[in-house]
């Protein structure tokens, strides 16, 4: 998918979530009303949801901010962050993440985000449900100096660095992580992190962490068939500028690797009994070759998932899929 700068205009203006006549469009654009109707076609068949109301005007159901390199770059420049970064925005692409594996390894900061992602996924290959202009889709890529053997709990840092991020915003006291990288509130998906590790040389690792977080989607009017899902907005009933968003995440990611690569996971411990959803419940862990059930027990310093079965035996788990376990 790709748009024209008419295009982008078009919906920088209709971005108020107002009422805006052909006839005031064309002037502003500068063509004629026959041709803001064609560009509105093609807004539409890309998936924008354009509503036409008739012999009136066009108009979009929700306020829309679409992302701008010059305003992520500036708010990350009043954060202080010391690491050099390079931006890479798009209008569509089909994976932030795949974007990053494919250009070559530098020592600064690769960020990538996008309107919408096509190919979109998260843990397990899981698809992403990517809106277009909503929500964030943002990759970014760092050179660690660290070791590889340790790197288990980094998805465990991202999650309290995206957790930290919202805290910040004062967002709700009640939003939780589902080990190792779901971010839930009131039981229902917010945000998750895809970690994945490009290469190793001369004792550095590039490391690529996605993170897809629920924005400005109406998720309550707008269910998904296949498990719940929530967004800043439905919290708040608050519109968020995904730019500012980017960096905030971005500035706290950055903190929170830097501590990590310092002082291991055993520094983040208590944080993580703060927001760990599923201590002290029953739960059942899902990998490729086992099911696992027993009593959430929290995590050991190498980010692995505790669980105690009935018999009373511990079983320290490096990966899986959770869900909470009734009891028969």
């Amino acid at each position: 998918m790709h748009f024209t700068s008419s295009q982008l205009t078009l919906l920088q203006l209709l971005g108020d979530g107002e009422c805006h006549s052909g006839s005031e469009l064309g002037i502003a654009l500068g063509i004629t009303r026959s041709a803001i109707w064609k560009q509105i076609n093609h807004l539409i068949e890309s998936g924008i949801p354009v509503k036409r109301i008739r012999h009136q005007c066009y108009q979009l159901p929700n306020q829309l901010i679409l992302l701008n390199k010059q305003q992520i770059a500036e708010h990350l420049a009043a954060a202080q962050r010391t690491t050099p970064f390079k931006l890479h925005l798009f209008t569509s692409i089909d994976s932030t993440n795949r974007y990053l594996k494919d250009l070559p390894l530098a020592h600064s900061v690769d960020i990538c985000c996008a309107e919408i992602q096509t190919q979109g996924r998260g843990r397990f290959g899981r698809h992403w449900h990517s809106p277009f202009g909503e929500n964030i889709y943002c990759s970014s890529r760092w050179d660690l100096n660290y070791d590889l053997t340790k790197l288990s709990g980094l998805s465990l840092v991202t999650s309290l660095a995206i957790v930290a991020t919202l805290n910040e915003l004062d967002i709700s006291s009640n939003i939780k992580i589902k080990w190792p990288n779901d971010i839930l509130w009131a039981n229902k998906k917010l945000c998750g992190s895809l970690i994945e590790i490009l290469a190793e040389s001369n004792g550095n690792i590039q490391v690529i962490i996605g993170i897809g977080l629920n924005v400005n989607s109406d998720t309550k009017n707008h269910p998904l068939p296949d498990k719940p899902w929530c967004s800043l907005y439905e919290i708040t009933q608050k519109h968020f500028d995904r730019n500012f968003l980017i960096a905030k995440l971005m500035t706290n990611l950055e903190t929170y690797l830097i501590k990590f690569i310092h002082h291991d996971l055993n520094y983040f411990m208590d944080e993580w009994s703060k927001s760990d959803y599923l201590f002290g419940k029953n739960i059942q862990v899902t990998q490729s070759a086992n099911t696992f059930s027993g009593l959430a027990c929290g995590i050991n310093e190498l980010g692995q998932l505790i669980l105690q079965d009935e018999s009373g035996l511990k079983h320290f788990l490096s990966s899986g899929d959770t869900s909470l376990h009734q009891k028969s």
